[in-house]
């Protein structure tokens, strides 16, 4: 399997992004990137390679410095399918059952826990340095898996079996149904929380009071100087923006693990296809009603 080569020019909506963060953190390296320049003073990159480098290196060194969830963000965007082709690189070879997208999850836990250890001297630091976190974060799952086939094998040699407990199988449904809804609620928390960032003082303001306070709504209303319907408007259009960018984001991360399982050579089988729907229908953002 071979990773294809970085594009020669950024694309347009990538510089945009890299500008609007710049305009948000005020990290000077965003700047030179999104005007086609490498963050080091230098007026050309060498290669298609240092400059896909220098793009994360330089988003890592900024959430490094500001913690900006949108910074992240784009981040995990940026290097996600290279990290899911690593991990099933590594899973593959031990032929193991992990699944990657868990490992993935606890590599970028990790990288967004202590980003105090990471070092921009080089274009190619985070690539470096998330490939390590990478490669360590699979073998914590591997070393994992093995302990509990060894416990599981003792269980059941020695003991007796107890009528009264759950079969294997329920257990482990349980299990899975419990990471699965954990691993959503943590997923949506963060995304709501990045686009809750993007809404304007107001609306955020509006959307706390509500949610968050519990107030009523004439006394935020009151607050914020505004008439009642107005105000209901505001809280209406801010749930609208929120709701409708996690549906553009889950998108994207939808298409790049499509991208990512099509160059490992997954095959989709009617199980995958549905819960592919399934997620599709999760995105789908609700209809609210302005009154409310």
């Amino acid at each position: 399997m071979h990773l294809s080569a970085p594009p020669l020019e950024l694309s347009v909506a990538l510089r945009a992004r890299l500008r609007e963060l710049w305009e948000h953190t005020g990290h000077q390296a965003l700047q030179r990137l999104a005007d086609g320049l490498p963050p080091n003073g230098g007026e050309v990159f060498d290669s298609p390679q240092e400059r896909a480098d220098w793009v994360s290196t330089t988003l890592m060194d900024a959430y490094k410095r500001t913690g900006d969830s949108a910074t992240f963000a784009l981040l995990f965007e940026c290097n996600q399918a290279a990290f899911v082709i690593a991990i099933q690189g590594h899973l593959r070879r031990a032929h193991s059952h992990v699944d990657a997208l868990d490992v993935l999850q606890e590599a970028f836990l990790n990288i967004y826990r202590y980003p105090h250890r990471f070092l921009p001297d080089r274009a190619d630091a985070f690539r470096n340095w998330g490939h390590r976190i990478v490669r360590n974060t699979a073998l914590k799952f591997l070393r994992g898996e093995g302990r509990l086939s060894r416990q599981q094998s003792l269980d059941e040699e020695f003991q007796c079996e107890d009528q009264r407990a759950r079969s294997p199988l329920r257990v482990a449904s349980d299990h899975e149904g419990a990471r699965i809804v954990d691993h959503a609620y943590v997923l949506y928390l963060t995304l709501y929380l990045l686009h809750f960032q993007r809404l304007s003082p107001r609306e955020q303001r509006a959307l706390t009071a509500v949610e968050v306070e519990g107030l009523h709504y004439r006394d935020i209303a009151a607050e914020l100087d505004l008439r009642l319907e107005n105000l209901k408007m505001v809280i209406f259009r801010g749930r609208q923006k929120i709701f409708r960018g996690m549906a553009e984001t889950l998108a994207v991360m939808s298409r790049v693990r499509a991208v990512a399982d099509a160059s490992a050579g997954a095959h989709l089988g009617v199980g995958r296809a549905a819960e592919l729907a399934g997620v599709r229908a999760v995105a789908e953002p609700p209809q609210l009603d302005a009154t409310n």
